[in-house]
């Protein structure tokens, strides 16, 4: 009988990027015929996206399972150290890798607590837990995103949509210098995707001509790629991870913290949506190319094809 896959979570009724892959896990080795779960405390369904995930209280995880731990979650690591389950971190983030281990004074390895290998969400990712945990196994699955959901829509409005819970006082220091040094600008609309559902951010993404990227210690940042996705004129902050697929042919990326400099690139991104030249359909097709290559079909067969591996003990060969 082939052991179950628990993917332990945070509440599912947080807003992050990461619980959602971590869905999207479950539901495609579902799909492939293989018995997994989403273990959270109180087994609440997430409400801002759907998904046909099965979901248990993490109190139901059996000894027998095989355990997949967020990489930031201590107290979850630290409540099964003692038992005997094969266990593996599903990595998602490397910035936030200290909080799993218990943040300063805490433990120094996920081997501490019984883990036997690291799932990591991309490159950047698998870099740092190679330098972080040089004796660990890794193993790559890359992101994917829904691009029958993140779309363009057909008429685009000269708005600018943002997310500013990782950035609040630069993203009121962007808005107040761009509209003080673009007058003609400064009463364009800023749409805020707040407590959104996922059908609601992909909306207004794809209503929205101009986005501006607030990312921050990212390892990644699916956020890019569903505005990339979305017909977005995007500028803004990488947050370093998605500095491995940022150029200046697909968005205007602001060196780190500068706020100035992103300011002045928001700008020259309004400008050219409102030039509507061929600087802007070049920079669209770009865009939709580079988006393209991270789907939720790669993802899902890398996801199935690992786990298969695994559960021959060959996945970290």
């Amino acid at each position: 009988m082939t052991a179950r896959i628990d993917y332990l979570s945070w509440p599912a009724t947080e807003i992050a990027g990461g619980i959602k892959i971590s869905f999207r896990h479950v539901e495609a080795l579902r799909q492939a015929g293989l018995d997994a779960v989403i273990a959270t405390p109180g087994a609440e369904p997430p409400g801002w996206f759907q998904s046909a995930a099965p979901i248990i209280d993490v109190a139901q995880a059996s000894r027998d399972d095989i355990l997949v731990f967020p990489e930031n979650h201590y107290a979850l690591l630290d409540a099964f150290a003692a038992w005997p389950n094969r266990k593996l971190v599903f990595c998602q983030n490397q910035f936030m890798v200290v909080r799993g281990l218990g943040g300063l004074g805490g433990r120094r390895d996920y081997a501490e607590f019984g883990v036997s290998g690291i799932l990591c969400a991309g490159r950047s990712v698998a870099d740092f837990c190679r330098l972080r945990f040089p004796s660990m196994p890794i193993a790559i699955v890359p992101v994917g995103i829904d691009q029958t959901l993140f779309r363009p829509q057909r008429d685009k409005k000269l708005q600018i949509a943002f997310a500013a819970h990782k950035r609040p006082l630069e993203a009121a220091f962007i808005w107040d210098l761009f509209c003080a040094q673009n007058p003609e600008f400064a009463s364009l609309p800023w749409v805020e995707m707040r407590g959104l559902s996922e059908e609601q951010v992909a909306a207004v993404l794809g209503q929205s001509a101009v986005c501006l990227a607030l990312c921050r210690f990212e390892s990644f940042s699916m956020t890019i790629i569903e505005t990339l996705a979305s017909g977005c004129v995007t500028a803004g902050f990488t947050g370093f991870g998605a500095r491995q697929f940022t150029t200046a042919r697909n968005g205007f990326w602001a060196e780190e913290d500068d706020c100035t400099q992103c300011a002045e690139l928001l700008a020259q991104a309004v400008r050219l949506v409102a030039a509507a030249g061929p600087r802007y359909a070049d920079l669209l097709e770009a865009a939709r190319d580079c988006a393209s290559y991270y789907t939720r079909e790669r993802m899902d067969q890398a996801v199935v094809d690992f786990w298969k591996k695994y559960l021959q003990g060959k996945a970290f060969c």
